[in-house]
């Protein structure tokens, strides 16, 4: 596991003369880019915290969520000599290509964190609960890079459609926008089911623990109760169905390595 994450990270950073400062710099530009767009020339205002703070905190974790399981995909795929000549689960490759990614995503955090408590002023309570979000951030990110690389040998066409899926899951978590906004563009069932894309949720809690001031915001929008308990269980579940469909098709993956 350990020659895995090691193997990712070197191969990413070995030529690139800035190297680990990437993992920072790039989602630091992509939230720049929003911000110019969105809140300079589209002029749109949130409630709920800093705009730039509201950006980065939904970059910086979808950034990490993204690369981890598009690059899962074909991790399969890419390491087949590798399964060949050695007798290893293979579910340590995808799981391997998430530590990487989450290697390149702590620092950020990290810094977000720091972010957050300069502009705001101070951090909230909930920052306590920090840990647990990024728990169950992982939980998820896995078992979906497990079924992707599971899926990919099977069927090529999984990258593309995975792409587009990324893609329209992206815009449908609200990055650049608030859940006020959605809660009055749509009727009360349908936002009622928005609120339970995983993704809404893991977003949402994230920036409960890192913006001051963003639970008073929007604590009559959400249901927080219901996210803390259902929560670890999607999560759970998630990573769980992952494992079902790697046991049930572990025996044919060299199988499905081989053409």
């Amino acid at each position: 596991m350990r020659e895995l994450v090691v193997k990712d990270l070197k191969s990413r950073y070995r030529r690139p003369v800035l190297s680990f400062f990437w993992a920072f710099l790039s989602p630091l530009f992509f939230s720049a880019i929003l911000y110019v767009i969105f809140s300079v020339f589209m002029k749109i205002e949130i409630k709920e915290a800093n705009f730039l703070l509201y950006l980065m905190t939904a970059v910086f974790t979808w950034r990490f969520f993204q690369e981890a399981v598009y690059s899962a995909a074909t991790c399969l795929m890419d390491n087949r000599n590798l399964i060949k000549e050695a007798n290893f689960p293979h579910y340590l490759i995808p799981l391997s290509l998430v530590i990487a990614n989450l290697l390149n995503f702590l620092p950020s955090l990290a810094i977000l964190v720091i972010l957050a408590f300069s502009v705001s002023k101070g951090m909230p309570v909930f920052i306590v609960f920090l840990p647990a979000v990024l728990l169950m951030h992982c939980m998820i990110t896995f078992g979906l890079a497990l079924i992707a690389s599971l899926a990919y040998i099977r069927w090529r066409d999984t990258k593309y459609i995975l792409e587009i899926l990324l893609q329209a899951l992206f815009y449908l978590t609200p990055v650049f926008y608030s859940l006020s906004l959605v809660k009055q563009a749509v009727s009360q069932k349908v936002y009622a089911l928005y609120l339970w894309n995983p993704f809404v949720a893991i977003l949402s809690l994230y920036r409960l623990t890192l913006l001051k001031g963003f639970y008073q915001a929007i604590k009559l929008d959400v249901h927080w109760l219901a996210w803390a308990v259902a929560m670890p269980l999607i999560a759970a579940a998630v990573m769980a169905i992952g494992f079902i469909c790697y046991f049930k098709n572990r025996k044919y993956i060299n199988d499905y390595l081989a053409y």
